[in-house]
């Protein structure tokens, strides 16, 4: 068997995939008010592409040089949260087999960022954004472990299929 084709490679090119661009996403997040500050033609577009995921409401946001950063609170903490979660993946984990954890852990790790989004949509408090990043964390943590097993069984998938000679 081809060593690229094997189910550990796999899980390992996701990982390093999903590590990298969680990089570059966070990057860019940080990227933006830092060019903002430099007054840089750039800006605009680092934070348009932000815009479709987040509402970008500066009192939500925390600061960086000066300006508010990509992302609210809460998507920071989600965003630095998977980062983290990608980390653990690899200790907690490994690349031996791509398996998914059970559906409660994932329900139990949201009900707290559920629960506080609904009650802030509805107007029955306003979380500080500390809180919304610290329950981003929480969630954002264990959602690695759901992507990168998802796109490990994905790509074994379709490497069995290529070999069987089966194309969809």
């Amino acid at each position: 068997m081809n060593a690229m084709r094997s189910p550990r490679s796999i899980i390992r090119v996701v990982y390093l995939l999903t590590l990298s661009g969680s990089l570059i996403w966070l990057g860019g997040i940080f990227l933006a008010p830092y060019l903002e500050s430099r007054r840089s033609a750039l800006t605009a577009f680092i934070y348009a592409v932000y815009a479709p995921l987040c509402h970008q409401i500066p009192s939500r946001s925390f600061a960086c040089f000066g300006h508010p950063l990509a992302v609210c609170g809460r998507c920071l903490g989600i965003y630095l949260g998977f980062l983290l979660g990608v980390g653990l993946y690899a200790v907690l984990r490994g690349f031996l087999e791509a398996r998914l954890p059970k559906t409660e852990i994932f329900i139990t790790m949201s009900l707290p960022i559920v629960l506080d989004t609904a009650a802030n949509f509805f107007h029955l408090w306003m979380s500080p954004n500390w809180f919304r990043l610290v329950l981003g964390l929480i969630w954002g943590t264990t959602l690695p472990f759901y992507f990168i097993t998802g796109l490990a069984e994905l790509g074994q998938q379709i490497r069995v299929r290529r070999q069987s000679g089966v194309v969809s």
